[in-house]
């Protein structure tokens, strides 16, 4: 298990969620690939810290479905599963579509500016991948929504889904979903929050379901 090169664990933090914090950044990031082992002992020494934070971080990234621990045989980085990853991402969308609908008569100018930048890169992946991550425009309507069960929810399931985008390359699926992403923000800075919505529905389902399309049409050793 090759692992990121970083300082040790930061004093300002729980030692258990740090050491979390480390390895679902690095799990997301693609720095830790689907299928690769996980060793306690480099952990330990990785983060600095002693066992019991390892094993409670890797117990709470298997409750996510981005660790498996099979006992006293292996743990491992989860390997991507497409028709999981379908079904999650149909799942997310919902959830989404909800929140981008409710957040929508919120937002102020400053969320409107701040969505009207997130849209404003070139390069449809990075739109994509960073649109969905807490400071992107997906997380400008969490934080206006301030719905902290949504939003746990949002912290368990939407990781998943993200490692997929950042692994998966930069395919005609992110153009078809940047047109999805387009219409959100427009809607949404017009304040019609039914219109953002169904936009938000169709970034998941079909645009996002497209990866989960591509990465079952790759050999089968690229997934895990």
């Amino acid at each position: 298990m090759p692992v990121p090169v970083t300082g040790a664990a930061s004093p300002r933090r729980l030692i258990r969620d740090e050491v979390f914090l480390r390895l679902l950044d690095a799990i997301v990031g693609g720095d830790l690939l689907p299928g690769e082992q996980l060793y306690d002992a480099e952990i330990e020494r990785w983060v600095g810290v002693s066992r019991t934070p390892v094993r409670e971080a890797l117990n709470q990234l298997a409750a996510m479905g981005l660790v498996e621990i099979l006992p006293q045989r292996r743990t491992r980085v989860t390997p991507i599963e497409p028709e999981r990853l379908r079904q999650l991402i149909a799942t997310v969308g919902v959830l989404v579509a909800g929140v981008v609908r409710d957040a929508t008569p919120l937002l102020t100018d400053s969320d409107k500016e701040l969505l009207r930048t997130a849209g404003d890169d070139t390069d449809a992946a990075s739109v994509v991948r960073s649109g969905l991550t807490a400071e992107g425009f997906l997380g400008v309507f969490v934080r206006r929504l301030d719905n902290g069960t949504v939003a746990r929810l949002l912290k368990r399931h939407l990781p998943e889904v993200q490692r997929a985008l950042n692994a998966s390359p930069p395919t005609a699926a992110f153009d078809k979903a940047r047109p999805s992403v387009t219409a959100l923000i427009d809607a949404a800075v017009a304040g019609k929050a039914e219109k953002a919505g169904r936009a938000a529905t169709q970034l998941f389902d079909p645009a996002l379901v497209a990866v989960a399309d591509a990465f079952a049409a790759l050999p089968k050793k690229e997934l895990r």
